[in-house]
C-alpha cells in the first residue's frame, strides 16, 4: 500500500513538472513572438538577468495599473449606471400636462352642517345635542393626531360608539360635516371659459381630509397621461381661475389659525400631500400662482437595465413588480408613482411597522441603517413631472364685484367678492426645462474604455487575445496530441515491429495534420510579430 502511494506521488510530481515545463516553454515562445511591448526583453537570453528582471517588473506594474484603473472604471459604472442631463431649456409648454389643483378649506368642519348632522342622529339619553356638537370637533384628530392633547381617548370612544349606533362610517360623517365643493368654489374659468365649478372640480381625499380637486385622477378613473388636461399657452387667461368662498362665519374647527384656503399643486396622478407645492390663500385677496414645470423622462434603453441597476421604475412595471402578490391596497391610485407609494406606506404603518415606527416622534428611525432602508419597497419614478410655483397677491376691495373677466362696482351679472378670494393658476412661460435620463455606459463605452486603458498601459490589442489563445491553448493541445500519438505509435511498433514498412496508419496521418496545423499558425504569428 505504501509503495503504491509513493508511486502515485511520483507520477503526480512528474506530471506537474511536465506541465510546468510546457507552460514555461510556451511562455518563452509567447514573449519572443508576441506584439505586446516589453515582453520580448524578458525572454531574450543575451540580456543580463538584472535587465530581464527589471523588464518583468515594468511589465507587471503596467499591467497592474491597467487592472486597477479598469476596476475603478467598472465600479464607477456599477454605481452610476444612468446619467441625467438637461435635454432642452425650450421644451414647449403644451407638452406638459397641466397640474392637478386641490383646494382645501382651512376650516375642516362646518358649524352649520355639523348642527344639521347632529340633529338627525340617534343619541343616548344622557348625551345632549349641544354636547355632541362640541364633541364633533374631535374629528380633526383624524387629520392631526394629538391636536386636542392626550386626554381625549374616552371622548373619542364615546363619539365612535354613537357613530356606530347610527350605522355610519367615518368617511360618511366627514362627508356630511365638510363644506361641499359647490359652495366653496363659486366661480371657475378654464382657458377663458366660465362654467360651473362642478364641471371641473370633484370631491377628493387628501392628507387634509376631504377637499376639491381639478385635473386629479385616482381610482376608479382610468384616464391615461395622454388624456390629462393641458394648456397650450401661458398667462392667467389660459389657466384656471377660481373664486373661493370659505364662509368665515361658518368656521368651527380649523387645522391652522387663519381664514382662507390651502391650495396644493401636484401631478395629476399623485395623492394630494404635504410635500406638494402649497399656497395659502387668505380672505379678500387675489393671488397669481405661476407654474414653471419640469419633466424628467428616461430613454427606452434605460428600461433594458434591471430595476436594481437603474434604481427607478416605470409606472406600467409597478403592478407586475411591486404588487404582483397584493390583492388589495389601502390607497387605490390610478397609476403608480413614488409619491403614491410613500403615501400608501404611511397608511399601512398603523398595521405593519417599518422599522418599529409609529406616530410618536421618539420612535422614528434614527440609525443610518434604518434611514437607508427602502420603506415598503418604494422605487423612484423613471418618468417625473414637477411643478414649482411662484406667487404674488393683492388685497381685494370688498365693495366691488367680479364677473369672471373684470371687476366692477355694478352688481349686475357679477358676484360679490366680500369675504371671497380669487386665485389664478397658470403656466409662467411658453417653454420649460426637460431632463433626460440615459444609460451612462453602454457595452460600446465599456469596451472602448477597457481597451483604451489596456492599450495605454500594456500595449494590449484584440490580436493579443488570439496570440494568448494560440500559444497557451492551441499549442498546448497540439503538443499533447502529438505526444499521445507518438506514444500510441511507439506502443504499436513494440507490439508489431513489421508495421514500420506498412502504409501510414490513421494515427500517423493525424499527427502530420496536427504538425501542419501548428506550422501554419506559427508562421502566421511570426510574420505578424515581424511586421
Amino acid at each position: 500500500m505504501k509503495s503504491s502511494r509513493i508511486q502515485i506521488r511520483h507520477k503526480v510530481s512528474i506530471a506537474n513538472a511536465k506541465c510546468w515545463n510546457i507552460l514555461k516553454r510556451q511562455a518563452i515562445e509567447f514573449c519572443n513572438n508576441t506584439g505586446l511591448h516589453g515582453y520580448k526583453y524578458i525572454s531574450q537570453t543575451q540580456r543580463s538577468k538584472t535587465e530581464r528582471i527589471i523588464w518583468a517588473i515594468v511589465v507587471f506594474v503596467s499591467l497592474s495599473c491597467a487592472i486597477v484603473l479598469i476596476r475603478m472604471a467598472w465600479n464607477y459604472y456599477a454605481t452610476h449606471p444612468t446619467l441625467t442631463v438637461i435635454e432642452s431649456t425650450h421644451h414647449g409648454i403644451w407638452n406638459y400636462p397641466f397640474p392637478a389643483i386641490t383646494v382645501c378649506n382651512i376650516n375642516r368642519i362646518s358649524y352649520n352642517l355639523t348642527k344639521k348632522f347632529v340633529e338627525n342622529l340617534k343619541t343616548p339619553a344622557n348625551v345632549s345635542k349641544e354636547y355632541l356638537i362640541q364633541e364633533m370637533r374631535l374629528m380633526n384628530e383624524l387629520l392631526s393626531p394629538g391636536i386636542f392633547g392626550n386626554d381625549v381617548q374616552r371622548n373619542l370612544t364615546r363619539l365612535q360608539d354613537i357613530i356606530d349606533d347610527n350605522h355610519l362610517t367615518i368617511f360618511k360623517v366627514m362627508d356630511l360635516i365638510t363644506q361641499n365643493c359647490s359652495t366653496l368654489l363659486t366661480m371657475c374659468k378654464w382657458k377663458g371659459t366660465i362654467d360651473q365649478c362642478d364641471k371641473y372640480f370633484k370631491r377628493s381625499l387628501s392628507l387634509d381630509g376631504l377637499c376639491c380637486s381639478f385635473n386629479y385622477y385616482t381610482f376608479p378613473d382610468t384616464t391615461t397621461l395622454k388624456n390629462v388636461r393641458r394648456a397650450a399657452a401661458c398667462g392667467f387667461e389660459t389657466g384656471m381661475t377660481i373664486v373661493v368662498n370659505s364662509e368665515p362665519n361658518d368656521y368651527y374647527a380649523t387645522t391652522i389659525g387663519a381664514y382662507g384656503v390651502k391650495v396644493m399643486i401636484h401631478y395629476s396622478f399623485d395623492y394630494p400631500d404635504f410635500n406638494d407645492e402649497i399656497q395659502l390663500v387668505r380672505l379678500n385677496s387675489q393671488h397669481f400662482v405661476t407654474i414653471n414645470p419640469a419633466e424628467m423622462y428616461s430613454k427606452s434603453e434605460v428600461k433594458n437595465l434591471k430595476i436594481s441597476t437603474r434604481k427607478c421604475i416605470f409606472s406600467e412595471e409597478a403592478d407586475k413588480v411591486l404588487y404582483a402578490n397584493v390583492k388589495e391596497r389601502n390607497l387605490t391610485f390610478t397609476a403608480y408613482s413614488y409619491h403614491n407609494c410613500l403615501a400608501e406606506c404611511r397608511a399601512i404603518l398603523f398595521y405593519n411597522s417599518w422599522p418599529e415606527m409609529n406616530q410618536k416622534q421618539q420612535n422614528l428611525p434614527k440609525t443610518l441603517d434604518d434611514v437607508n432602508k427602502i420603506p415598503c419597497g418604494c422605487i423612484p419614478d423613471c418618468l417625473l413631472y414637477y411643478y414649482p410655483i411662484e406667487s404674488s397677491f393683492g388685497t381685494l376691495d370688498n365693495t366691488v364685484y367680479y364677473n369672471g373677466a373684470r371687476f366692477s362696482k355694478n352688481p349686475g351679472n357679477a358676484t360679490s367678492i366680500s369675504n371671497h378670494s380669487v386665485i389664478h393658476i397658470f403656466f409662467n412661460d411658453l417653454v420649460a426645462f426637460q431632463y433626460r435620463r440615459s444609460v451612462n455606459y453602454s457595452w460600446r463605452n465599456v469596451f472602448a474604455s477597457f481597451g483604451g486603458l489596456l492599450g495605454l498601459f500594456a500595449g494590449f490589442s484584440l490580436m493579443s487575445i488570439f496570440e494568448f489563445l494560440y500559444f497557451f491553448i492551441i499549442q498546448f493541445v497540439i503538443g499533447e496530441l502529438e505526444a499521445s500519438l507518438k506514444s500510441i505509435r511507439l506502443s504499436t511498433l513494440q507490439a508489431d515491429p513489421q508495421q514500420t514498412n506498412h502504409t501510414e496508419t490513421p494515427t500517423v496521418w493525424i499527427g502530420q495534420l496536427a504538425f501542419r496545423f501548428e506550422s501554419i499558425f506559427r508562421v502566421s504569428i511570426v510574420s505578424d510579430s515581424k511586421s
